[in-house]
Parts: C-alpha cells; structure tokens; sequence
C-alpha cells in the first residue's frame, strides 16, 4: 500500500529537453543499481525509485535480494524464483490475490520478454488501474501498450494488456 502512495506523487512528471530527459527522469534513472545513462528508458527507474522513497518515508525495508535494476525481466525472475509471480491468468481468476501497490509486468511477444513494468493503483474484475512511466496519456479504450512515451501517467488496463506472459509481482509493503 505504501508503495502505491508513493508512485501517485510523481503522475504528470513527463519528459524535459529531450527523450528520456530531465531532471525527474535523471534522478529515476540515477536510483538504479546499476545507475542509467541519460537517454534511457525508464518505466522500471520510476518504479525502483518510488520504492526506494516509499522505504525511506515509510521506515520500511524491502527484500534485500530484489533488483534494483532498471530491466523488467531481471525482477519477473525474481519474482518467480522467491515466489512473488502472479499470472494474469491467477489474477483474473482471483483478483483479490492483487494489492493496491504490486507491480504490473507487461509481456510484449515481439520481444520476446517483459518489456515495461508499473504500479497498481486499483483493481477491477476486468483488469487493474496502473501508474506507469516513460508512457503516454490514456487513449479512449486503446489496449495499444505505449512504452517509449514522454510521461508518468494513470492507465486502464484490461487483463489482455498485459500480454500472454504478463503478470504482477506481488510486494510486501
């Protein structure tokens, strides 16, 4: 719960001077462990940043074996090997495994991996209310997945969105 309060401080935070620029956009990407570049994605950057401020102001710490990365498929392992993965298929059977605060992991086929990561901030019988980064604002009903967008944004995702691997990662705090 607390690290879904966290996230809602940053919507609207979007790009400055240039993609994948600005001051917000470097502070995300410098919490990464390794820091980033400037220029780089940062839709996981956010997120390792909102966590490690929701720690900090929460007096809470979180698993020390998570990644601190700034790559989806580096905590979906993780997920997976300290058994925090929930399946889209899980999570529609049974939303109620969800909380306001885990972390929406989109599969993208193309790629053949986890390619974009956020938060969720409500959930639905249909799917689940996020926050996520280096995205664009909503469209109308759209299930396009934008992860190369300018901004930090609330979303609607319908289960399907999340692509055929996708899930969440289930957090403690």
């Amino acid at each position: 719960m607390e690290a879904v309060k966290s996230a809602r401080l940053n919507i609207g935070v979007t790009e400055q001077g240039g993609e994948n620029r600005g001051k917000a956009v470097e502070a995300y990407l410098a919490s990464c462990i390794p820091s980033l570049p400037p220029g780089s994605p940062w839709c996981v950057a956010v997120v390792r940043f909102r966590l490690k401020a929701a720690a900090t102001l929460f007096q809470r710490s979180y698993d020390v074996t998570m990644p601190r990365t700034g790559y989806t498929p580096d905590y979906v392992a993780w997920a997976y090997r300290v058994g925090k993965w929930i399946s889209v298929s899980q999570a529609k059977a049974d939303p109620s495994l969800l909380r306001e605060g885990d972390l929406v992991c989109f599969h993208f086929p193309q790629m053949g991996r986890h390619a974009h990561m956020g938060v969720i901030d409500k959930i639905g019988d249909w799917g689940v209310h996020t926050i996520e980064g280096n995205t664009s604002p909503e469209l109308d009903d759209s299930e396009f997945v934008d992860r190369d967008g300018d901004g930090y944004y609330p979303k609607v995702r319908n289960w399907s969105e999340l692509g055929p691997k996708g899930g969440f990662i289930a957090l403690d705090f």
